[in-house]
């Protein structure tokens, strides 16, 4: 990574010790403190295939995910399923590589030491088919952000990621990256792989189970203690980590323009973090304050999460939104703002202080105040040459396009999830766009710059920036000219100020089962009945509407691949238009997208800025894919 001019590297001198020092035992501890994975001697195909027929194995995009249990130790079956995953993915990566290093990180939920050790035992085993020697960095617990820096940082073929992300402590998985090789695609180095590539390992990790490989298995029985040892038994890797640490460092000055305060008084926040025991624990405050923020921690206990792991939703002990407890924390602690992780710290949910849910931010409010807040960080930059991009998902609301468009950017849509965002900006800033920010706006998470994930460690220090820089409130202030924030001074507007400036839009959330049937069907019914039953009144109060599909990166009349996917009905209403005080162009949707992993489960989405409207979408929404997916009132021919 290339540092700017006279810009000294700093390390965060910041470490894990997973040892069971004083532990009574027989057998030897292996480098996660547990006893190491037994050579499998069963047929690993036999035990593959329980595995991929449990019912609640998520195998999608984003990576691979079941409950494999307490912990510390996995299953054999559960084992047979990573260490089947490991195999087809180093072959698929390492083809043409004579020699090469892969990277393993995880966060700290107990399984995650024995899960990596299953995939590591199938990152020899496929090295040794692609007639590739391998050695295996551990990086031991770490965040996904800090994980992905090092795939770039390194230039390595690849790594994985094991993490359940946001679900709860028992679930566990694994997401592969895209790293340096011939084999990658339009996935940046250090992104999740692409939705072609993950389809690739997940139907050869089905063919080896329903073939019954046997070259499969002879591979794995290959790799004996001594060799697997060798290559990955030596604990955690500090000095790769410690580069990675210092190229995050590096890489997060660059894109945010700020400089190491090292010895100087922190002039940002306080903000308060809660990385509930997660992969943050630490270091993402270690890293806020080298750049000048001043942090609290709470919930810091590495392993011990005092609250449930998502953090969007009702905590069931108390009956309250799990946020709450942050913003009340934060109100105590006379933070500026609050902050919570998720397990690996790749999410983080903003909250403003305060003692009731109102200082709750919604998810979708969220996506639109980062993307207004990174373009006024932007343009205080003064970076006004070259043409401005936004991507965002197609569950994004309305706040999020009207907040863009209002610093002039161009909006590109593209297919919910990560890799779909992260590869849409990198193909956007190839076409010579300046790309400040990706979003999910159902989520609420933001991609950065030139990172490859979402980071909420960005997010942080994006609002700490925002809170305290002159220049950002003057950019964003001077956007509304009709709607200016209580305070008379722009020197005096905080986070609460701006954050009452972004657009106001009725976003609403439907999970709904009904029969599963395959995807294509039921879209085609629900756009038959939309036009045969629903239109004829509803074009009372909108002028036209449309269809849209979207596929990967792309926007498509019919998708190509699977069924599965995001699909809007987008509505225009008369009076929108060149006339309208808001925008030049505004349009409501309904959108609805299938699970892929829960059989009859759809997630519907309302959006406009008329309340209303709003209402009466959010009444027919619903009735529309019950009516499609039993097939009752669609009209024939």
């Amino acid at each position: 990574m290339n540092t700017p001019k006279n810009k000294p590297k700093y390390m965060i001198s910041f470490s894990l010790n997973f040892s069971n020092s004083g532990q009574n035992t027989t057998a030897p501890l292996n480098c996660y403190g547990r006893k190491p994975l037994p050579i499998m001697k069963e047929n690993i195909t036999r035990l593959l295939r329980p595995a991929l027929e449990n019912p609640a194995l998520v195998q999608s995009f984003s990576g691979v995910r079941v409950n494999f249990g307490p912990g510390p130790d996995i299953s054999p079956a559960d084992s047979a399923l990573a260490t089947a995953y490991g195999y087809v993915y180093s072959m698929l990566i390492l083809a043409g590589f004579s020699k090469a290093n892969l990277l393993i990180g995880h966060d700290p939920r107990p399984t995650g030491g024995a899960i990596a050790e299953s995939l590591a035992r199938g990152f020899l085993a496929g090295a040794k088919r692609a007639g590739c020697k391998i050695k295996i960095f551990d990086l031991g617990v770490i965040t996904t952000p800090l994980l992905q820096t090092a795939v770039r940082e390194l230039k390595v073929p690849g790594g994985v990621m094991v993490t359940a992300s946001h679900n709860p402590l028992t679930d566990n998985g694994f997401k592969f990256l895209t790293g340096f090789s011939a084999n990658s695609d339009d996935a940046p180095p250090g992104a999740l792989l692409s939705s072609a590539k993950m389809a690739k390992l997940v139907q050869a990790v089905q063919e080896i189970a329903t073939d019954g490989e046997s070259e499969f298995s002879a591979d794995i029985e290959a790799i004996d203690e001594a060799v697997f040892t060798h290559a990955f038994g030596h604990g955690e890797d500090h000095h790769h980590r410690i580069k990675a640490e210092r190229a995050y460092l590096d890489f997060i000055g660059e894109e945010w323009g700020v400089e190491p305060h090292c010895l100087k008084p922190l002039t940002l926040g306080p903000a308060l973090l809660d990385p509930n025991g997660g992969a943050a624990c630490g270091i993402n405050a270690r890293v806020l304050e080298h750049f000048g923020v001043r942090t609290i921690e709470t919930n810091a206990r590495l392993g011990y999460p005092e609250h449930p792991i998502d953090t969007d939703g009702i905590d069931p002990r108390t009956g309250k939104h799990v946020l709450l407890r942050v913003a009340q924390s934060a109100y105590h602690a006379g933070a500026r703002f609050g902050i919570a992780f998720d397990y690996d710290a790749d999410r983080g949910n903003i909250v403003l202080a305060g003692m009731d849910e109102s200082a709750i931010i919604p998810p979708q409010v969220v996506a639109a105040f980062s993307i207004g807040l990174a373009l006024a960080h932007w343009k205080s930059l003064k970076k006004k040459n070259g043409r401005l991009a936004v991507v965002m998902s197609d569950s994004t609301s309305g706040a999020s396009v009207e907040m863009a468009e209002l610093f002039g950017a161009k909006i590109s849509v593209v297919e919910t999830g990560e890799i779909n965002v992260v590869t849409r900006m990198r193909q956007l800033r190839d076409e010579g766009y300046e790309v400040p920010i990706g979003v999910e706006g159902a989520n609420g998470g933001a991609i950065f710059g030139r990172s490859t994930c979402r980071d909420g460690l960005q997010t942080a220090l994006c609002a700490a920036l925002a809170d305290e820089s002159p220049e950002m409130p003057k950019h964003w202030v001077s956007l509304f000219p009709h709607k200016q924030p209580t305070p008379t001074h722009v020197s005096s507007v905080r986070l609460p100020d701006m954050l009452a400036l972004v657009p106001h839009y009725y976003n609403s959330v439907f999970k709904i089962e009904g029969p599963a049937l395959p995807h294509g069907k039921v879209k085609a019914r629900m756009e038959k009945y939309f036009v045969k039953k629903i239109w004829p009144n509803l074009s009372k109060i909108y002028s036209s509407y449309e269809f849209a599909n979207y596929e990967g990166a792309l926007r498509v009349d019919r998708r190509t691949g699977d069924e599965t996917g995001g699909w809007r009905i987008n509505l225009q209403a008369p009076s929108f238009g060149a006339k309208s005080e808001r925008r030049s162009i505004e349009s409501d949707f309904i959108f609805a997208r299938g699970s892929r992993t829960e059989a009859g489960i759809w997630r519907i989405i309302v959006d406009s800025p008329d309340e209303t409207r709003a209402a009466e979408l959010s009444r027919i929404a619903p009735m529309i894919f019950r009516e499609a997916s039993t097939g009752k009132g669609v009209v024939s021919g």
